[in-house]
């Protein structure tokens, strides 16, 4: 079925196909935008679309390489039916092939974010042998290359030295000839070189004349040393010639023999070079992609037509097909109305034709069994037509094509007629068109059309919004609710007479008057629901704000509480390490002591000491808060929180066991039970400390165990270690010599187990270098 000329006229389809055009790279890609059908198949306008998002995703994130326009498709006709193609075709072949390279290997490695892109990337054939023998053979310029045969190369040596032979014969003639030439220079004439001989003079130059000067004063002589060169220079010229064409013809019946394949090229960097300009126009027009179905259903949202500049157009919404099958628009004239017919069925071929939309996510465009659009003025004096007589004619037609799923645009329905027989006209042209199942937007004045849409199950009224303050259309499309012409009041605005105003409202019926009112009455209504609506969504929104604030909160002092937990359970563990640690350190002391002493007295006092700090810090851990005495909670009293291991302050009197608490800035409540009173300056106890003996000889800060051997050197340096340890070093050297490196390994493989070593390291180069460790303790 073809789609109806006069519709698509109206709705102004080839704009969009000219801008669409307009962004494309190659005249191919222009012409296939201009001719590109428009389509019934869900499966191909899925295709499309989805290639158009596949180029705007590709021109944002990973452009492809520009192309340079070349028209290769003449060439291309010409070698395939057998005849030789010239230079500059020759090297249209080549930038279809060159391009075609380039986009092949711009989109196959690209191929899982781009698939149908990359579709038609396979389908190119980069034949680098063919474009290589063209780039051979054929300069950008257009000239024929040496290297495109030996043979033409010899014969442009052979004419290059013919011409410095010619060239120097020249000059000595003309020295020889100075007082018989006109003027010392050659020139040629019919492709020879000749002398400019004054005619008095002629008997004196030899040879043939090939033209004079319109005085005859002057003739053109070939002279007779330079005719047998000439002759030989013509037929090396005819000899180039001739193998030009030959090399020409080889290379035309190359391109000849990959025709399919360079058809198929071709087919594919068109159908790239489409997409991609589609893509261009998505990003230019801020499109999106919208939902296909085939259950005539039509939702679009903010929807922009696109011949009106987007800092001045008003986006609508409209609904159509799902819960009813027809939306009937009024409201006053330069509202807005035709445009919304407009916008809906032009966004509807441009989805037929894979297009992308100017509109927000989420729009959905059903795939109509036809579009019919009568919009705008049909008179004709030419055919004697009336406004009225040129829209029935077109509506006659679509009543006899339109069905279930067809789109039907009707701008003014019923206008241009006696008003009571338009409306009955128009009731009933709907009504035939809602009982065939079709989709129907139409625009009027009629008041008795807007009752008719109330009352219909399957009509619904929507209004272009008129500002009844400032007189004014917004040019928003409103659903569900009929809107007035306002005819009075925007006759009132432009100057008509009061007089002549009041006289009109008082014609007017009743029951005219009655509506107009009750709809200017639901307008009213209409605006302060949206003002209610936009303050109690601030409002939500505010709470929602404040709930998301105190969340974070809540969620960042449970953060806290578990993060004291754990840092109280590292310090314990860390204090109990350090308890182990004193603990072996006395007792490897006490198994090296000799004898009991008064040494091993203080050592075995600070065992025992450190034995009851383990045991109390396990009660501390262990043992549950215990019940103090009655407490007088009173306000500005300092507490800890203890499931927070926070402090602050109460912030009033408790009520009912529980309290506010200031922690921070932060204002939260507890209970009772999870609080303890604070002292105003809560002293701090010292920590436990203990002193070690001195060893009764004084401890020197190096141990020199150079020459010994490793058996006797190991317990000196471990008795060492522990009186420093005792004596209080922070560091010590041992010396153990360079020699085998035996006694180093031994020191070395001893420090790196010692609890007590921090770290060891050779001594500076100039203070011992490798003979010499030094040991750092760990903290005392």
């Amino acid at each position: 079925m073809e789609w109806d000329a006069h519709t698509l006229q109206v709705l102004e389809l080839d704009y969009v196909r000219q801008e669409w055009a307009k962004r494309a790279d190659t005249p191919f890609g222009r012409e296939h935008a201009l001719a590109r059908e428009l389509s019934r198949d869900e499966t191909l306008i899925a295709l499309r679309l989805q290639e158009t998002d596949d180029a705007v995703r590709l021109l944002q994130r990973e452009p492809p390489p520009p192309v340079r326009g070349f028209e290769p498709r003449p060439a291309l006709l010409k070698a395939e039916k057998g005849g030789a193609l010239s230079p500059e075709e020759l090297l249209s072949v080549q930038q279809l092939l060159h391009t075609a390279r380039l986009y092949k290997s711009h989109l196959l490695p690209r191929a899982e974010r781009y698939p149908t892109l990359a579709q038609h990337a396979e389908r190119l054939h980069t034949l680098s042998a063919l474009e290589k023998q063209i780039g051979q053979c054929i300069a950008p310029s257009g000239e024929v290359l040496d290297t495109a045969s030996e043979r033409l190369a010899q014969l442009r040596r052979d004419q290059q030295r013919l011409h410095r032979r010619i060239s120097e014969e020249l000059q000595r003639l003309i020295h020889a000839l100075r007082d018989a030439l006109q003027e010392p220079h050659y020139t040629i004439r019919g492709g020879r070189y000749c002398l400019p001989v004054r005619s008095d003079s002629r008997g004196r130059v030899k040879g043939i004349v090939h033209d004079a000067s319109a005085s005859g004063a002057t003739l053109f002589i070939e002279p007779e040393p330079l005719i047998e060169l000439g002759n030989r220079l013509r037929e090396l010229q005819a000899a180039e010639r001739e193998e030009i064409d030959a090399i020409l013809y080889g290379l035309s019946r190359a391109v000849e023999a990959e025709m399919d394949a360079l058809r198929e090229t071709l087919d594919a960097l068109t159908q790239l070079d489409a997409a991609l300009a589609a893509g261009r126009l998505a990003l230019d027009w801020d499109c999106t992609m919208p939902a296909l179905n085939t259950q005539g259903e039509w939702k679009l949202r903010k929807a922009r037509h696109p011949m009106i500049p987007r800092a001045q157009v008003q986006p609508i919404d409209l609904e159509l097909g799902r819960e009813w099958l027809g939306v009937l628009i009024t409201g006053p004239n330069t509202g807005g109305k035709t445009v919304s017919l407009k916008t809906l069925g032009l966004l509807t071929l441009m989805t037929l034709l894979g297009l992308h939309i100017p509109a927000r996510e989420g729009s959905r465009i059903a795939i109509p069994n036809g579009i019919y659009a009568d919009i705008g003025d049909e008179q004709s004096l030419q055919q004697s037509l009336s406004t009225f007589s040129g829209h029935l004619r077109h509506i006659i037609r679509y009543l006899t094509q339109a069905g279930r799923h067809s789109l039907v645009l009707l701008d003014e329905l019923g206008a241009g007629t006696d008003p009571t027989e338009g409306a009955a006209l128009a009731r009933a042209i709907l009504q035939t068109l809602l009982e065939r199942e079709a989709r129907v937007v139409a625009t009027t004045h009629y008041g008795e059309l807007k009752a008719f849409a109330y009352r219909h199950p399957q009509l619904i009224n929507a209004a272009m919004e008129f500002d009844l303050e400032t007189l004014q259309p917004t040019y928003r499309l409103l659903m569900g609710a009929p809107g007035a012409s306002h005819a009075i009041e925007i006759a009132r605005r432009l100057g008509l007479p009061e007089r002549v105003a009041r006289l009109a409202t008082e014609s007017l019926g009743v029951q005219e008057a009655t509506l107009t009112e009750m709809i200017q009455e639901l307008e009213r209504a209409r605006r302060n629901a949206e003002a209610a609506e936009t303050e109690w969504r601030t409002r939500l929104r505010a709470l929602d704000e404040r709930e998301a604030r105190l969340n974070a909160e809540r969620a960042a002092l449970e953060q806290d509480k578990q993060t004291y937990k754990q840092r109280l359970q590292q310090e314990q563990e860390y204090a109990l390490a350090q308890i182990r640690a004193e603990a072996e350190q006395i007792l490897r002391q006490l198994r090296q002591a000799p004898r009991e002493s008064k040494q091993t007295a203080q050592l075995r006092e600070q065992l025992t000491t450190l034995i009851t700090q383990a045991r109390a810090q396990n009660e501390r851990a262990a043992a549950p808060p215990s019940p103090g005495q009655p407490i007088e909670w009173q306000k500005g009293m300092r507490v800890r929180i203890r499931s927070l291991n926070k402090e602050g302050t109460l912030a009033d009197a408790p009520r009912d066991g529980r309290v506010s608490v200031f922690v921070g800035k932060l204002r939260s409540e507890f209970p009772l039970s999870d609080l303890e009173p604070l002292p105003d300056a809560p002293p701090k106890s010292p920590p436990t400390r203990y002193t070690k003996p001195r060893p009764p000889q004084p401890v020197p800060m190096e141990l020199d165990l150079h020459g010994m051997r490793v058996e006797d050197a190991q317990p000196l340096l471990e008795k060492y270690l522990d009186d420093a340890l005792l004596a209080g070093y922070n560091s010590v050297r041992i010396n153990h010599g360079k020699g085998t490196g035996a006694l180093r390994a031994m020191v070395h493989a001893y420090l790196k187990t010692h609890p007590q070593v921090r770290q060891y390291h050779p001594a500076p180069i100039g203070d011992g270098g490798e003979g010499v460790t030094i040991v750092l303790f760990r903290g005392r």
